[in-house]
């Protein structure tokens, strides 16, 4: 029994969201009785057991790599999936190492979300399709042409 998990792919974090997602979707549907919201989490959370006890490494890898990516694009998901890569390298038997970052990465994020909605009327934020540095521009300005601080990158935008 203690080989059972040998050659499978385990918990990733793709896994661990559908996981989640299934419980809250269940909890929702046994609170409301919402019998369809049952049906669903109970599919999500089949899905999250295949993938975990899964034996196609690579195929798992792919999905797992296309949620990082996705959850890259989110606001405030982009440090969540670039240090759970690390952490994942790390433990596939890579050298990379983010422990104690996740922490201050958030600490970072929720600095600049205050900052942003402090100043939020008067400036507009963009990011930098180059690098993604978040830049400030003065609202209401009209068409200007920004470049940024870091890749030096220009870019013409509406403020």
């Amino acid at each position: 029994m203690q080989n059972f998990m040998n050659g499978r792919n385990g918990v990733d974090d793709l896994s661990a969201a559908l996981g989640g997602i299934g419980v809250v979707l269940a909890l929702l549907g046994t609170i409301f009785t919402w019998r369809i919201a049952s049906y669903i989490a109970l599919a999500i959370l089949l899905v999250a057991l295949f993938r975990a006890f899964s034996k196609n490494l690579a195929a798992r890898e792919r999905e797992n790599d296309w949620f990082h990516s996705v959850m890259a694009k989110l606001p405030g998901g982009g440090s969540f999936a670039r240090n759970r890569q690390t952490n994942t390298g790390a433990r596939r038997g890579g050298t990379g190492s983010a422990a104690g970052t996740a922490t201050a990465d958030f600490k970072r994020q929720a600095r600049t979300a205050k900052k942003m909605w402090k100043e939020r009327k008067e400036k507009a934020f963009l990011k930098c399709p180059n690098c993604g540095t978040m830049l400030s521009v003065p609202r209401g300005k009209g068409k200007i042409i920004v470049t940024c601080p870091k890749c030096h990158a220009r870019m013409e935008t509406k403020s």
